[in-house]
């Protein structure tokens, strides 16, 4: 069964619709390609995010701020579940070798719940210095294979 590609207009649709305080920052009709920025709180700390997206691609996001805590000599590595360069990470939301995502779902309704989903687990794990969002952690084979894919 063929899904079809959502196009960026019904990306921004549905971002508008399901989360209007993520604003569209940048929309490249031409290029397929769109940037949003907006806050969330999924407990204790309110954190600027920016998604972006291009047809074709993965929506990739970041935490612009607070910058993350880093915890050096972690066992699950000093920042767990994110994808390099270490001084801006992109947060692991999905397994891509697995099909977890396609250009068929909306970003809305599922890279910024999963982006939730990962801030709990991120506060969660910097109480306990242990990560309970599953997932390949970094180090197995793979997650070097995933890794490699995005």
């Amino acid at each position: 069964m063929v899904t079809a590609i959502l196009s960026i207009d019904k990306q921004v649709a549905a971002m508008k619709a399901t989360w209007p305080l993520f604003a569209a920052r940048r929309i490249n009709r031409r290029a397929q390609s769109a940037r949003w920025v907006g806050s969330v709180r999924p407990r204790y700390v309110s954190y600027l995010l920016e998604i972006r997206y291009g047809l074709g691609s993965f929506p990739e996001v970041r935490v612009l701020s607070p910058e993350l805590i880093r915890l050096p000599g972690n066992s699950e590595g000093q920042l767990p579940h994110v994808y390099p360069p270490a001084e801006d990470p992109t947060l692991c939301l999905f397994d891509p070798r697995e099909r977890e995502w396609s250009p068929a779902m909306t970003i809305a309704s599922t890279t910024v719940p999963w982006s939730l989903d990962w801030l709990v687990c991120y506060e969660l794990w910097l109480m306990t210095e242990r990560w309970t969002g599953g997932g390949r952690h970094a180090g197995s084979e793979s997650a070097e294979a995933t890794e490699t894919m995005q």
